[in-house]
C-alpha cells in the first residue's frame, strides 16, 4: 500500500546513511504525548511484527478523504516537516487508526460506541465527580503535575483505556498509520518542501473563522 510521511532533514540524512529510518525517541515530547504513544506501541506490538525491536513507530498518512495525506494550504509550515516521503508497505506491516479518535487518546477521553453509550458514560463520570481536567491530567504530564488515584477514578480510567481499541479501524475518511521502519527500498518519491508559505501534512490548522477543528466534536456528530 502507498503511504506518505513528513520528516525532517535530519531524518532524511539518517534514512540515507543507514538505508532505513526508525523513530528517534529524543524528538518525541513524551510529557505531552507519551500516554498515547505507549498505548499505540503496546497495541502495535501485538498486531505488527516488530522484528527490529523498535520502541516507538514512525507516523504516516494512509487516507485523507479523496487522497492519502492532507493537501497543502496557505499558512506557516509545520516545524520539522522538511520533506514529504511517499513509500510502500505491505498492509500487515502498517498499524492503522482513525485520526479523529486518536484525539481522544491525547486527552484520556472515552471513545463511545453510540450516543447512548456516551450519555451513560458521561453520567458515571458525573456520579463520581470526575471532570475532563481530571482525566486529561493522566495523559498530559507537561500540563499537570499529578492526577487522582482514588479507586473510582482509576476504574473509570481503565474503562477509557479499553475504549481506545475503537481507534483501531479502517472505517474512516481520515486514517493514519504507524510503521516500525521505513527502508530505503520502500521509497517511491521524496519531495523537498521549500515553499514556506504553505502548511503541509497537517489538518490541525486555524480556519478562516479563526477556529481549529475539534475532532472529538466532529466524531460525536456522527454518533447514533
Amino acid at each position: 500500500m502507498k503511504l506518505v510521511t513528513f520528516q525532517s532533514l535530519n531524518a532524511l540524512k539518517s534514512l540515507f546513511n543507514n538505508e532505513y529510518l526508525e523513530c528517534n525517541e529524543k524528538y518525541i515530547n513524551l510529557n505531552k504525548t507519551g500516554y498515547a504513544y505507549d498505548w499505540i506501541s503496546e497495541k502495535m506490538n501485538k498486531m505488527v511484527d516488530n522484528k527490529f525491536n523498535v520502541k516507538y513507530p514512525i507516523w504516516c498518512w494512509v487516507k485523507c478523504y479523496n487522497g492519502i495525506c492532507p493537501p497543502k494550504h496557505k499558512g506557516d509550515p509545520v516545524d520539522g516537516f522538511d520533506v514529504k516521503i511517499t513509500f510502500h508497505k505491505n498492509k500487515e506491516d502498517v498499524f492503522i487508526t482513525d485520526f479523529r479518535r486518536y484525539s481522544f487518546l491525547l486527552s484520556n477521553t472515552y471513545i463511545p460506541k453510540s450516543l447512548k453509550d456516551k450519555e451513560q458514560f458521561d453520567k458515571k463520570l458525573k456520579d463520581y465527580n470526575i471532570s475532563s481536567n481530571d482525566l486529561e491530567a493522566v495523559a498530559k504530564k507537561d500540563k499537570y503535575k499529578s492526577y487522582r488515584t482514588d479507586a473510582d477514578f482509576l476504574k473509570m480510567c481503565d474503562e477509557i483505556r479499553n475504549s481506545f481499541d475503537r481507534c483501531i479501524t479502517s472505517n474512516s475518511e481520515i486514517l493514519q498509520g504507524c510503521v516500525w521502519r521505513i527502508n530505503l527500498e520502500d521509497i517511491e518519491e521524496i519531495e523537498f518542501l521549500t515553499d514556506k508559505n504553505y502548511r503541509y501534512g497537517s489538518l490541525n490548522y486555524i480556519r478562516s473563522d479563526g477556529r481549529r477543528i475539534n475532532w472529538k466534536k466532529e466524531f460525536y456528530k456522527e454518533l447514533k
